[in-house]
């Protein structure tokens, strides 16, 4: 073996400036600190390089480069590494400039890395034992171009005669794929400063060139050793996938992946992406606290917090329910399916084609977020409103693009439309909208419909407003509307679990080839039905409800500092700021009278909002006499701050 091959490499330098905008959530975090598994990137590196005897590693910064050095303060993710810390004032040009940063620190041979490409050990020791003329320097390569996880943003590498002939992202013509790891020393930037004085930049592909153009940049082929550069959510999914088979060294000697020791069951949590793991569920405290009350047996509990129906479903319909199970045993039919989509698809003017039924329009938006939206894609949601627009973004990998609302709680339309980007899939709107109660004007439907991105409307209290008007009549002129609609509010079938999406044929597909078949049951399905043929009993209990909200309104808008927001919801919603009370507080103090109303947090409001449901005639009556007992108690109620 040469002298060049018994060299001992020792130092590394992390290249860890770049804003690694492709990986971004949302979140603001520096791409090194991106959890992988659980472990920070920059922390898996380090823990690879310590593994390969580098004693000693040059962390380049630029981007967030004190989160970076903080996060490193915990010597738990150096491995054993002494870390040193070099600022690249210029991160936000090519990445060569980071490199000669730490220009001082190439007194002696390094390994280069990048801060989001994770490799196995075997890589970087093929890397160090590979035999290549003194002066010169070398870069690991992958002649297996089939198994690179994202070719089109590799960098791709013709190598010739063993040596670096050209490389490039750009690159038609190749036979191999950078895998971003390096050996290097002083040639290199010398390389780069020559390139950096011609054109006042330097990318360390172009230093590569101009070393490899003095024939001095080997290519080292790695082999077998597996790496992948975590540049997307995609790549990242994707790295955790290799961490669970192959083990957070990327490679088994055996070839035996098979754990030698009993799997925790909380191990199976890494076999989900991440965004799924990180995905809090929606919230049903408010479901199980109501439940609770009515299973201890206190069936007078006033459940005025989820905007349920307070009347049961209508003789018709049970009658329809109660013949449906004798149809148990068999699939949904299809034709009851198909005679619902027509009827409701008809009521607006449009073909049965242009409805897709769902288990409640939660389903339904579950349904469009899936079918429109890759992880890391945006979607934009005025905000205060419905939480489960942002829970299924979430847990869909998208990002929640959150536009807050005007101060009079209508939505910003200038806001929504500087919120879209080239990286927006879906929009969301609700209307009326829980829980301001306030419908979206036509004009404004109108601009955000402009651009062309799918707008969804929500339309699940739409049968209370005055004139009972739905935007759908706007699909035929604007496909990239989509409404969506439900049976749990006005006709009082929330438990049985029905709601639909009207839009125009094509998305209509779209949706349909996402959903599972036989998603509404054959009970629903009857329900439903029945339910349209009972329109005159459903009409009787929406104008009772609409008396009764306005019965709520004067009398709750009577109580001291309470200011009731108007609007066209099942529901209303109450400015408490000027009580002192806040809304969880407020809540907890009615619940100890057997009424259940509903704070917001979750939807993005303030601590001084509630919401509070329209129910029967007593339960209303219950509310308000508990809300001004609660409002006139002793001064050492909990204060709002």
């Amino acid at each position: 073996m040469s002298g060049a091959a018994k060299r001992r490499v020792e130092r590394a330098i992390i290249l860890a400036a770049g804003r690694g905008s492709r990986l971004d959530r949302g979140d603001a975090l520096p791409k090194p600190l991106r959890p992988v598994a659980g472990v920070p990137l920059i922390g898996r590196i380090l823990r690879t390089l310590a593994s390969e005897g580098i004693r000693e590693a040059v962390v380049v910064v630029g981007y967030e480069g004190d989160r970076i050095q903080a996060a490193l303060a915990d010597e738990a993710l150096h491995a054993g590494v002494t870390v040193h810390f070099v600022e690249n004032a210029l991160w936000e040009r090519s990445n060569g400039l980071s490199l000669l940063a730490a220009r001082e620190f190439l007194d002696r041979e390094c390994l280069l890395t990048m801060a989001d490409h994770l490799v196995a050990p075997a890589l970087l020791r093929r890397l160090v034992r590979a035999e290549i003329p003194a002066g010169a320097c070398a870069l690991g390569v992958d002649f297996d171009i089939e198994r690179c996880f994202d070719l089109d943003d590799a960098t791709k590498v013709l190598v010739e005669a063993g040596r670096i002939g050209a490389i490039s992202k750009e690159l038609d013509a190749f036979n191999a794929i950078d895998t971003g790891i390096f050996r290097v020393n002083s040639a290199l930037a010398d390389a780069l400063d020559e390139v950096f004085l011609r054109g006042g930049d330097a990318s360390l592909s172009d230093g590569v060139r101009a070393l490899a153009a003095t024939g001095r940049f080997v290519a080292v082929d790695v082999g077998d050793a597996r790496w992948i550069d975590v540049d997307t959510p995609e790549a990242q999914a994707r790295a955790e996938a290799m961490l669970r088979v192959f083990g957070d060294g990327l490679d088994d000697a055996d070839g035996d992946h098979v754990p030698g020791h009993p799997i925790e069951p909380e191990a199976m949590e890494m076999f989900a992406p991440s965004w799924v793991r990180g995905a809090s569920p929606y919230r049903e405290d408010h479901f199980a606290l109501a439940d609770q009350d009515s299973r201890n047996g206190n069936d007078e509990f006033a459940r005025l917090m989820s905007n349920e129906s307070p009347f049961p479903p209508s003789p018709r319909v049970i009658e329809a329910v109660v013949k449906a199970l004798s149809r148990g045993h068999r699939y949904p039919n299809s034709s009851m399916a198909k005679e619902l989509r027509s009827r409701l698809a008809g009521a607006v003017g449009l073909d049965a084609e242009s409805c897709v039924l769902g288990a409640g329009s939660s389903e339904v938006i579950d349904l469009l977020v899936r079918a429109f939206v890759a992880p890391g894609e945006e979607v934009v949601i005025a905000v205060p409103t419905f939480s489960m627009y942002e829970a299924r973004t979430r847990l869909a990998g998208g990002v929640p693009v959150l536009v807050p609302m005007r101060d009079d709680l209508e939505i910003d339309a200038s806001a929504v439309m500087r919120a879209v980007t080239e990286r927006t899939k879906l929009l969301f709107l609700c209307s009326p909208n829980n829980p301001t109660g306030r419908r979206l004007d036509e004009g404004t439907l109108r601009r955000v419909l402009r651009p062309g991105i799918p707008v969804v409307v929500d339309e699940a209290y739409v049968e209370f407003s005055a004139d009972d008007h739905s935007v759908a009549s706007m699909i035929a002129a604007n496909p990239n509307l989509i409404v969506a609609r439900t049976f749990s509010k006005a006709f009082g079938l929330a438990g049985l679990r029905v709601g639909y999406a009207l839009a125009c044929p094509p998305v209509a597909r779209l949706l349909n080839r996402v959903k599972l078949p036989w998603n509404v049951s054959t009970v629903a399905l009857a329900a439903a039905l029945a339910a349209l043929d009972d329109v005159a009993e459903y009409d009787r209990q929406r104008a009772l409800l609409r008396e009764e909200r306005d019965v709520l309104r004067r009398e709750l808008g009577s109580l001291p500092g309470v200011s009731v927001f108007d609007g066209d919801g099942n529901f209303l919603l109450l400015d408490i700021h000027d009580t002192g009370w806040s809304a969880e507080a407020l809540v907890q103090s009615m619940l100890g009278d057997g009424v259940f109303i509903r704070a917001l947090a979750s939807h993005h409001l303030r601590r001084g909002w509630v919401r509070v449901s329209v129910g029967a005639p007593d339960a209303n009556r219950r509310c308000i006499d508990s809300m001004r007992r609660s409002l006139t108690r002793a001064r050492n109620r909990p204060a709002l701050h």
